[in-house]
Protein backbone atom coordinates (compact mmCIF):
# COMPACT_ATOMS: atom_id res chain seq x y z
CA UNK A 1 0.00 0.00 0.00
CA UNK A 2 1.46 3.35 -0.77
CA UNK A 3 2.51 5.69 1.42
CA UNK A 4 -0.25 8.57 1.29
CA UNK A 5 1.59 12.28 2.29
CA UNK A 6 -0.30 14.67 3.99
CA UNK A 7 -1.45 17.85 2.87
CA UNK A 8 1.04 19.44 4.21
CA UNK A 9 3.55 16.91 4.12
CA UNK A 10 3.07 17.40 0.31
CA UNK A 11 3.32 20.96 0.39
CA UNK A 12 7.02 20.76 2.60
CA UNK A 13 8.46 18.14 -0.50
CA UNK A 14 7.49 20.39 -3.59
CA UNK A 15 8.94 23.44 -1.36
CA UNK A 16 11.84 21.33 -0.57
CA UNK A 17 12.60 20.71 -4.56
CA UNK A 18 10.72 16.78 -4.64
CA UNK A 19 8.52 15.44 -7.08
CA UNK A 20 4.54 14.26 -5.59
CA UNK A 21 2.48 11.88 -8.19
CA UNK A 22 -0.46 10.47 -7.66
CA UNK A 23 -2.34 7.64 -9.42
CA UNK A 24 -5.65 8.27 -11.53
CA UNK A 25 -6.44 4.93 -12.87
CA UNK A 26 -6.65 3.46 -16.12
CA UNK A 27 -9.44 2.74 -19.05
CA UNK A 28 -9.55 -0.02 -21.19
CA UNK A 29 -9.66 1.16 -25.02
CA UNK A 30 -10.20 -2.25 -26.03
CA UNK A 31 -6.85 -3.54 -27.80
CA UNK A 32 -4.83 -2.24 -25.28
CA UNK A 33 -5.34 -0.29 -21.42
CA UNK A 34 -3.91 3.53 -20.87
CA UNK A 35 -2.43 4.30 -16.74
CA UNK A 36 -3.31 7.30 -15.84
CA UNK A 37 -1.13 10.09 -13.87
CA UNK A 38 -0.06 13.46 -12.31
CA UNK A 39 3.25 15.03 -11.11
CA UNK A 40 3.08 17.78 -9.30
CA UNK A 41 6.92 19.16 -9.35
CA UNK A 42 8.82 22.31 -8.88
CA UNK A 43 9.84 24.72 -11.68
CA UNK A 44 12.75 27.26 -11.94
CA UNK A 45 12.08 30.73 -10.66
CA UNK A 46 9.89 29.73 -7.74
CA UNK A 47 6.58 28.16 -10.02
CA UNK A 48 5.19 24.36 -9.49
CA UNK A 49 3.56 22.78 -12.61
CA UNK A 50 0.99 19.87 -12.35
CA UNK A 51 1.97 17.80 -15.71
CA UNK A 52 -1.23 14.92 -16.48
CA UNK A 53 0.08 12.09 -17.87
CA UNK A 54 -1.24 9.13 -20.34
CA UNK A 55 0.66 5.92 -21.26
CA UNK A 56 0.04 2.53 -21.99
CA UNK A 57 0.04 -0.36 -19.72
CA UNK A 58 2.95 -2.04 -20.50
CA UNK A 59 3.87 -2.95 -17.12
CA UNK A 60 4.10 -6.81 -15.10
CA UNK A 61 5.04 -7.97 -12.10
CA UNK A 62 8.71 -7.12 -12.45
CA UNK A 63 8.63 -3.53 -14.42
CA UNK A 64 5.90 -0.98 -12.85
CA UNK A 65 8.25 2.20 -13.38
CA UNK A 66 4.79 3.94 -14.68
CA UNK A 67 7.02 6.59 -16.09
CA UNK A 68 9.14 4.91 -18.20
CA UNK A 69 5.89 3.14 -20.13
CA UNK A 70 5.20 4.38 -23.54
CA UNK A 71 3.00 7.93 -23.57
CA UNK A 72 0.26 7.61 -25.14
CA UNK A 73 1.00 10.51 -27.21
CA UNK A 74 4.01 12.12 -26.54
CA UNK A 75 3.28 15.49 -28.03
CA UNK A 76 0.01 16.12 -25.86
CA UNK A 77 1.74 17.62 -23.41
CA UNK A 78 -0.86 18.50 -20.42
CA UNK A 79 0.94 20.81 -18.48
CA UNK A 80 0.25 23.87 -16.61
CA UNK A 81 1.68 26.06 -14.01
CA UNK A 82 1.34 28.03 -11.10
CA UNK A 83 3.24 30.76 -8.12
CA UNK A 84 2.19 28.41 -5.29
CA UNK A 85 1.82 24.35 -4.75
CA UNK A 86 -1.74 25.28 -3.05
CA UNK A 87 -2.83 26.70 -6.35
CA UNK A 88 -1.24 23.57 -8.44
CA UNK A 89 -3.01 21.29 -5.99
CA UNK A 90 -6.54 22.85 -5.96
CA UNK A 91 -5.87 22.95 -10.22
CA UNK A 92 -5.46 19.31 -10.50
CA UNK A 93 -8.44 18.69 -8.17
CA UNK A 94 -10.79 20.85 -10.20
CA UNK A 95 -9.37 19.77 -13.75
CA UNK A 96 -8.61 15.96 -13.52
CA UNK A 97 -10.40 14.95 -10.07
CA UNK A 98 -7.50 14.32 -8.21
CA UNK A 99 -7.54 14.04 -4.19
CA UNK A 100 -5.33 16.05 -2.22
CA UNK A 101 -5.21 13.66 0.46
CA UNK A 102 -3.67 10.47 -2.35
CA UNK A 103 -0.52 12.05 -3.76
CA UNK A 104 2.66 9.80 -2.97
CA UNK A 105 6.65 10.70 -2.97
CA UNK A 106 7.99 10.80 -6.30
CA UNK A 107 9.30 7.53 -7.27
CA UNK A 108 6.15 5.94 -5.18
CA UNK A 109 3.67 5.30 -8.25
CA UNK A 110 5.23 2.11 -8.84
CA UNK A 111 3.64 1.18 -5.74
CA UNK A 112 0.33 2.24 -6.69
CA UNK A 113 1.00 0.65 -10.17
CA UNK A 114 1.82 -2.60 -8.40
CA UNK A 115 -1.45 -2.79 -6.67
CA UNK A 116 -3.73 -2.25 -9.53
CA UNK A 117 -1.40 -4.73 -11.21
CA UNK A 118 -2.33 -7.32 -8.65
CA UNK A 119 -5.98 -5.88 -8.60
CA UNK A 120 -6.17 -6.73 -12.46
CA UNK A 121 -4.22 -10.53 -12.77
CA UNK A 122 -5.80 -11.83 -9.77
CA UNK A 123 -9.73 -11.26 -11.19
CA UNK A 124 -8.92 -12.81 -14.56
CA UNK A 125 -7.66 -15.91 -12.78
Amino acid sequence: MALYLSRLELQARVHAGKEVEQWMGHADEGDYTVIKWLCLAPEDGHQYSVNYLESFDEGDENWQLVPEFSLLDPDAEERAAFDSVEEAVAYAVQIYGASPDRFVPGGMLAQEYARYWQGKNASAK
